[in-house]
Parts: C-alpha cells; structure tokens; sequence
C-alpha cells in the first residue's frame, strides 16, 4: 500500500512541475519541423527553458520613464535551424490595443547586437557605428490586421461608433472615375500613407516590424522585413511570439547554432501612456541556439 501512495506521488509531482528555469541565459531548444511562430499557447513551449528576464526603467535619454512598468518578463525560444521564435510573457492587467486619450498601444520587442560577439553596443539602442537590429511586435497592428481580415472596419469607427462621416474626398463618386485625380486627392487628404510612412503603410501584414538604429533618435525601418508573430491577452497577462529567420544576409545579420550571442527587451504599458523611448528595458542577455 505504502509503495503505491509512493508512485501516485511521484506521478502527481512530474504532472505539476514547473517549468525549466535557466537565470543566466536564453537557451532556443532545437526542434524538427514547423515553429509555433504565431501560437504561444502551443504545447511546444512546455519543454522549452524559460529565461526570467530582468527589467529596468529607461533612464537614459528624454522622455525619460519615470513610473516603472513590468519589472520581469518571461522568455523562451525554439529553433529549427532555418527560424527562431521567442515566447515573451508579462503581466498587464489591461489589454490595451488602439491608442487614445491617455493611452497607447501594447508593445514589446527584441533587440540584437548589429554584429554578433563580446562587444556588444550600448543595450538602449546602441550606438553610433555599433547599431542594433530590433524586432518590434505593436498591438496596434495585430488589431489593424485582424480587423481588415474580418471586416469589422476601422480604428476609427470603433473609438467613435456613433460617428459617421460625410465621405473621403479620394473616395467621391467622379473620382473614382479618374485614377490620376483620385491618387493625387488621396495625397493630399491622407499625406501619411501617400508618404509611405512605415509606421502606417508596413510592407507585410504582420504585426511585426523590424528596425535598424545606432542610438536613440534614428531608428528606421529595415529593408528586408523577414518577421512573424502574435499575442494572445488573457487574465491580465500577455502572450506574445516574435519569430525570425537565422540567416538574414548582411542587413539582419546571422545567429549560428551552438555559438552564444546577446539579446535584449522592451516592453511598452499602453495603460501607462508609454511609448516611444518611455519604455520597460533590459539589458543585454547571453543568448543560445543549442543544437540537437
């Protein structure tokens, strides 16, 4: 009898350990086949070592964060030698998705060092001829994506859904019928997209965006926008991936299986009017892609 109250004990302890926990490093678990890269409730990140990730506020340079935010976040990592994905998890008691009057928008990201190896730059943006490659993942976006994908309309008629507005000029009736008037109303009355802006117009539609800086106040959009994600907000906690490939060619750089690199985060608390450089920050993390 004693014997089997023993096993049944031991069965209970397996099924209820935690997870993995590696404090010094962010280890990428090597698996075959397709990555999670938009799922982070899939049950392949069970196995997967978590990093408990420590943050600070950015105090470097204005505007400065003056009431800090999320204080740890939870990272681990998967690859298959061709992607890498991370899983970030953080506490936030509110989702906040579409900026307004006295909030923004959810944010994280991940950054790595311009070139891979000890002398890594300055980890808030880096610094002048030592830059960073970031990973950028806005709630905003997945919301703007999602909804084009569902049809439930725009940002604007959902902050205002007793709103109805005349019309666009671009979208008159005889404008439609002259593409050349039409594309230089549509320049004039929506300037932001008809500039380009990489903020509105991103060339992919995920909600990932990947920048290049050397330092606050010069980050620019990348060329090439290899990237994936998602996030999931439930219980006052978010979920999210950010995948990206390993090799990127000279602009993204490449992350190499069995031979260690640094990483960093940010995390951005639209509930607490962060944006832009007001911003949770870590610093740089040793970070590995181990192999089979």
């Amino acid at each position: 009898m004693k014997t089997i109250l023993m096993i049944l004990l031991l069965v209970l302890m397996a099924g209820c350990r935690g997870p993995i926990i590696d404090t010094q490093q962010v280890p990428a678990k090597y698996v075959a086949g397709a990555l999670p890269t938009e799922d982070p409730a899939s049950g392949m990140w069970d196995d997967a070592p978590e990093h408990p990730a420590k943050m600070m506020v950015q105090d470097v340079t204005e505007p400065k964060l003056i009431e800090p935010g999320v204080s740890l976040l939870k990272v681990r990592a998967l690859h298959n030698k061709d992607w890498v994905v991370f899983r970030l998890e953080w506490d936030d008691p509110t989702q906040d998705l579409i900026p307004k009057s006295g909030s923004s928008s959810d944010a994280v990201a991940i950054q790595f060092p311009m070139r891979q190896g000890s002398d890594v730059p300055d980890p808030a943006m880096g610094e002048q001829n030592k830059g960073v490659r970031i990973w950028f993942w806005k709630s905003v976006w997945q919301d703007d994506d999602e909804r084009k994908k569902s049809g439930k309309g725009d940002r604007i008629s959902t902050l205002y859904p007793n709103a109805a507005p005349d019309h666009y000029p671009f979208e008159a009736e005889p404008l439609k019928k002259d593409a050349k008037a039409q594309t230089e109303a549509a320049r004039r009355y929506a300037p932001a997209r008809a500039s380009g802006n990489p903020i509105l117009v991103r060339p992919n539609s995920n909600p990932v965006q990947v920048l290049m800086a050397e330092g606050f106040g010069n980050t620019t959009p990348a060329g090439s926008q290899p990237s994936a994600g998602r996030g999931v907000w439930k219980s006052g906690k978010w979920m999210t991936t950010i995948a990206r490939p390993l090799k990127g060619g000279d602009e993204l750089g490449t992350l190499e299986p069995g031979k260690r690199g640094y990483i960093a985060f940010a995390i951005w608390d639209g509930a607490k009017q962060h944006t832009g450089s007001r911003k949770m920050r870590s610093g740089w993390v040793p970070f590995i892609l181990n192999e089979q």
